[in-house]
């Protein structure tokens, strides 16, 4: 058995091989996109293909990258992501030896705000990133793209090391672009702005992730995550006005 290991960088200058190179046991190798507008170098090494890609749309490059993979199977990695030694292990093993009427796995996340692991607050979850390459695809949308499976799913227990919210700017930048993005797609949906919406969803958020999913556990960063996501909430409807009524100009 085989395995393409498939990641989205904005630039070569941020990717970095990831520890799924360790999958010695087994034949590798890894896919990785990159926008195409980006000169860069590519990477001395023979397991690395590298493809220059135009569409901004992440479903839709993931998918372009599933088609060229050579693998039996796919892992889809992100570059804030490094998946754990007993993870590496269990991949190895269920690629090599796993059961035929198992088309996929949910990977259990780890998330880490400012360095440090949370567990509470809606960041304990898992998702299909190893999957058999003629039963998946992913959905081909800018943000949020999930993995859809044709057969049964199996679930691993080592986990994925996620590094999202590396510092305060990063985190705002990141959700104020996610706000953006989501707020294009519930205007192509042509969803109405309310006022409730406005003003309500946001707050709402933070209450939803920080008190009734126990976000404050966490300290400080529970709190602090919780508030950014408030943010997006709101920001993506105050984004959508803004689009509306620039469609009306």
């Amino acid at each position: 058995m085989t395995i393409s290991v498939i990641t989205i960088t904005s630039s070569l200058s941020m990717f970095r091989v990831q520890s799924s190179l360790a999958l010695t046991d087994v034949e590798c190798e890894v896919l990785v996109g990159v926008n195409a507008k980006q000169q860069s170098k590519p990477l001395a090494d023979n397991k690395i293909k590298i493809y220059f890609q135009s569409t901004r749309v992440l479903g839709i490059r993931k998918n372009n990258l599933i088609s060229l993979a050579k693998g039996d199977w796919i892992l889809l990695l992100d570059t804030d992501e490094i998946p754990s030694k007993e993870l590496l292990d269990e991949i190895k093993d269920k690629v090599t030896n796993g059961p035929e009427n198992i088309h996929g796995y949910e990977i259990p996340y780890q998330n880490y705000v400012f360095e440090k692991p949370v567990y509470y607050g809606g960041e304990r979850y898992s998702k299909v990133r190893l999957f058999r390459k003629k039963y998946g695809t992913v959905t081909p949308v800018p943000i949020h793209e999930e993995v859809v499976v044709q057969g049964k799913i199996g679930k691993l227990n080592g986990v994925l090391r996620h590094y999202s919210y590396r510092n305060p700017w990063q985190v705002l930048v990141k959700f104020t672009r996610y706000a953006w993005l989501i707020a294009g797609e519930k205007n192509k949906k042509r969803e109405s702005v309310t006022v409730s919406k406005l003003f309500l969803y946001g707050p709402h958020m933070f209450w939803a992730r920080c008190i009734e999913e126990d976000g404050w556990r966490d300290g400080w960063r529970g709190v602090v995550l919780a508030k950014f996501f408030g943010y997006m909430e709101g920001m993506t409807y105050w984004l959508l006005l803004w689009r509306s009524l620039v469609q009306h100009i």
